[in-house]
């Protein structure tokens, strides 16, 4: 039996190997350069398609996370200070942004009043004109309630992520712990015809009860996933882990621990992909708990492939 384990397990790896190996392995994590890590905790990042916007979490003692967005030249410049993202941020937290897939909506959550929650987050979105301008946002509108056929439930929902799958429909990723006894897992929600998103079922292959799975990032062909999850068989609280498939129909493989990006503290938060697949953002606190800063991993495309 114990040998039969090992087989699996082994294939399993082979498999995941097998379906990300356009890419090489990740690099070692570096803190992300410039000024977007500060002596604040910095949590929950997203970052552009042209990889010159960096969007992610600051927390401030008199009016808790909020929103801030820092930009770069080129993308292999430096980030430039941070700037408080307009009309989003509350004296409550706002926090895991994400871009939509033509970048005219910035998705995140937020435990304002009015929500679907006492209390929780809800999943927010803004609006823009210009998906250059990274201070036209407007002023946000909640996603709406499960009772009344939207994502939102009473409990915490948030970490959005977004990929299109081979029909060609938007399908949104998000955490939430709407079964408590599940604790936080991974769910998904379809765009509808008006741009709206639809109720919400759980990805059963990337849950594990009563374990916390907390944030996503879907490469942009919706095959390979990396999921913050306190699952056992990690090297800290909350690991990074990596499942892929075959395509957007089929079933995610069992999620395999990503030891070279984790450490023995916390790795994870809304997780951010870059376009082209090379580059990962996530947050951590190995420097030092319990203040968490935003770090990068790198990879390089074997030639001749495509995400």
């Amino acid at each position: 039996m114990q040998r039969l384990a090992v087989v699996v397990s082994f294939m399993l790896l082979l498999f995941t190997a097998a379906a990300s190996a356009q890419f090489t392995d990740w690099s070692a994590p570096t803190k992300v350069p410039g000024y977007v890590n500060s002596n604040a905790p910095e949590t929950c990042v997203a970052v552009s398609k042209d990889g010159l916007s960096l969007y992610f979490a600051r927390f401030a003692s008199t009016t808790g996370y909020d929103l801030y967005v820092s930009n770069r030249s080129g993308v292999e410049d430096s980030w430039g200070w941070p700037t408080l993202v307009p009309n989003v941020n509350t004296n409550s937290n706002e926090f895991c942004p994400a871009l939509s897939l033509d970048e005219h909506q910035l998705y995140f959550a937020s435990a304002r009043p009015g929500g679907c929650g006492d209390g929780f987050p809800d999943i927010y979105v803004s609006r823009r004109h210009d998906r250059r301008d990274d201070l036209g946002w407007q002023a946000p509108e909640n996603l709406g309630c499960e009772s009344n056929g939207g994502v939102n439930s009473p409990r915490a929902d948030q970490a959005p992520t977004f990929f299109e799958d081979e029909s060609g429909t938007v399908v949104m990723y998000f955490s939430s712990n709407r079964v408590v006894s599940q604790g936080s897992d991974i769910y998904q929600s379809r765009m509808l015809g008006d741009g709206t998103f639809g109720p919400a079922t759980p990805v059963t292959e990337l849950n594990t009860a009563p374990f916390n799975e907390i944030g996503t990032a879907v490469r942009r062909d919706g095959l390979e996933i990396i999921v913050d999850s306190t699952r056992p068989g990690g090297l800290g609280g909350r690991d990074l882990w990596v499942a892929t498939r075959e395509s957007t129909a089929d079933h995610w493989s069992p999620l395999v621990n990503l030891t070279l990006l984790n450490s023995a503290g916390a790795d994870g938060g809304r997780l951010s992909m870059s376009f082209d697949g090379r580059a990962l953002y996530f947050t951590s606190d190995r420097s030092g708990p319990p203040n968490t800063d935003i770090y990068v991993t790198t990879r390089e495309r074997l030639h001749g492939k495509k995400p």
